[in-house]
């Protein structure tokens, strides 16, 4: 298992699990074109650079029983500048500089060329010339994790945007020397806008969303059940030896398991592939768990969330994106759809396609993502044990709601408190808000929490399987003390005011009015929470109303289905 290996000779010299993407490879390097490639972190970006530095330097040797190892390709070597600032330990636009320095002074020197320009980037191109008359080859750039220290210091935009502007001088050499430079290879997790890279970079091709690629990165389910055949079944084995999943009965079974926490990642809406990350650690550890959060969620990310800038009901829904909105501008907050696709928290669900322009709607990959982000959204010290628990559970919730099943309602969100320690809660609207959106999160159909309508904005939405519509409003009731005499009756009194002003506030603002005339039943629904024990839970269906605007008094009138005005 090549955990952490990020050096292609040392995965194929140690015989370790390799899944073969050279028949993709081969097509992109037939020609000059410079590329670019976002994924997510942990998923082989830096190892996919080490190939291809490998198929330019001529190592051969290297691909033996690899696709293009029989293929008529030119094994010539050529000059190479590989670059990585995944760690460059930058804490400043100058010790970045110097970084930068240091990294093509030492591919000078082991190259014996020698640098005299003052300018980093002058000194870059100068390197890129150097080595093309050398040599007499058009030079290889190769980049990886390009952006790294942008992300490190999202949470501090004007450290990020200076950041940014290191980087922009530096990569604007690129464009200079379109004559003494090759192919061209850069990754990152996102695309910033004005680095130099997407402005400035003659016909960069950006292939993150494009189909022909969408498994250049990360298992396909059939290479996955090809490479770990064998070490499915020896984990099943240790499993039933040490009576643990004892519902796992089979290969099959395991397979399944592995998928629901691991796989659905895509970028084509189509198709999708395993975080290889997650995949390696499990065989290594023999546990199921969100290994993708131990190796540290994007800094902006947890910021934000821990901070209340940003709260996780209003973000993770089925939305949608254009191609043109996937690229991010320093502080701007409405970037953070595209920021939390790039960096694998959302994945593409499913793609529209309207004439010219494209939809990307997205959704949680998996269980293990699901079980990051309620890690972080409740500030959890300890990792949630059993997500696929949590998941059940989910499922319960949501379908005691769409079966207006109130008193299984209520013992399903109870059961699923019942996982979080109290310590974590907090007494108010916005907590138990969060948790009702968090179980409906991992029942995987959660749809649009916050919506905003003509009349305000609604706590959340659901539609049932038969196409029912519930317009969900939340309410938190502070209530008496138990030592109060009258407890269980001022309690009563309380919950159904709550219940009352959550229907009213339906109606007065019009939230189901958008979803009439589709010939669906729609349900105002209250959800009222008293503490941690006190659930209620009402339904109304709503009548057919429509809304005429109204010339003469410049408003509208409520029209009901039998004609008479409101």
């Amino acid at each position: 298992l090549p955990l952490g290996y990020a050096s292609f000779e040392r995965v194929r010299l140690g015989n370790c699990v390799f899944a073969d993407k050279t028949r993709l490879l081969y097509d992109l390097i037939q020609t000059d074109t410079p590329y670019f490639l976002s994924r997510p972190r942990r998923f082989g970006k830096t190892l996919l650079v080490s190939v291809l530095m490998a198929v330019f330097q001529g190592r051969k040797d290297l691909f033996q029983g690899l696709w293009i190892y029989d293929q008529e390709y030119d094994w010539t070597p050529r000059p190479v500048i590989r670059l990585s600032l995944a760690s460059t330990g930058a804490k400043n636009p100058e010790s970045l500089k110097n970084f930068l320095w240091s990294e093509l002074n030492f591919i000078a020197k082991i190259n014996e060329i020698k640098l005299e320009e003052r300018e980093l980037s002058s000194n870059f191109l100068s390197l890129i010339r150097q080595l093309n008359i050398k040599y007499n080859e058009r030079v290889v750039i190769l980049i990886d994790d390009y952006d790294a220290p942008i992300q490190d210091y999202m949470k501090n935009p004007n450290l990020a945007d200076e950041m940014r502007e290191t980087l922009k001088d530096f990569y604007g050499s690129l464009k200079s020397c379109e004559e003494e430079r090759g192919f061209v290879f850069i990754t990152g997790v996102s695309r910033f806008a004005k680095t130099s890279l997407f402005s400035g970079l003659n016909n960069l091709t950006d292939i993150t969303l494009n189909e022909k690629y969408a498994h250049l990165l990360g298992f396909t389910i059939d290479e996955f059940s090809e490479l770990f055949k064998e070490r499915m079944e020896e984990t099943l084995n240790y499993f039933i030896s040490q009576n643990r999943f004892t519902d796992l009965n089979s290969v099959a079974d395991l397979k399944k398991r592995i998928l629901e926490w691991y796989d659905g990642y895509s970028w084509d809406g189509k198709s999708s592939v395993l975080n290889p990350w997650a995949v390696l650690t499990f065989f290594d550890r023999r546990e199921f768990d969100a290994f993708w959060l131990e190796t540290g969620p994007p800094s902006f990310l947890e910021t934000m969330i821990k901070s209340g800038q940003i709260n996780i009901a209003n973000i993770f829904n089925d939305n949608f994106f254009a191609e043109s909105m996937n690229i991010i501008d320093i502080g701007n907050k409405r970037n953070l759809k595209a920021l939390l696709f790039q960096t694998g928290y959302l994945t593409v669900g499913r793609i529209a396609r309207h004439g010219q322009r494209i939809q990307y709607f997205l959704n949680f990959p998996n269980l293990e993502v699901r079980a990051s982000v309620a890690q972080l959204s409740l500030s959890l010290e300890k990792h949630i044990q059993n997500p696929l628990l949590l998941t059940e559970q989910g499922k319960a919730i949501l379908e005691t709601l769409i079966n207006r099943d109130r008193a299984g309602f209520k013992s399903a969100f109870k059961s699923f408190l019942g996982n979080f320690s109290y310590r974590t809660f907090t007494y108010d609207e916005n907590f138990f808000s969060m948790m009702f959106t968090l179980a409906v999160t991992f029942s995987g159909q959660l749809r649009e929490p916050q919506k905003e309508v003509e009349g305000g904005v609604m706590d959340l939405h659901l539609k049932s399987r038969h196409g029912d519509d519930f317009v969900i409003e939340i309410k938190y009731v502070h209530l008496p003390s138990r030592k109060d005499d009258n407890y269980a009756a001022k309690t009563k009194k309380l919950m159904k005011a709550a219940r009352d002003k959550a229907f009213q506030q339906i109606e007065r603002r019009r939230y189901y009015f958008c979803f009439q005339g589709k010939g669906n039943k729609i349900f105002k629904t209250a959800l009222i929470f008293g503490g941690r024990s006190k659930v209620l839970i009402d339904f109304q269906e709503a009548q057919n109303r429509r809304l005429e605007w109204d010339e003469f008094h410049q408003t509208y009138s409520v029209q009901f289905s039998g004609g008479n005005a409101e």
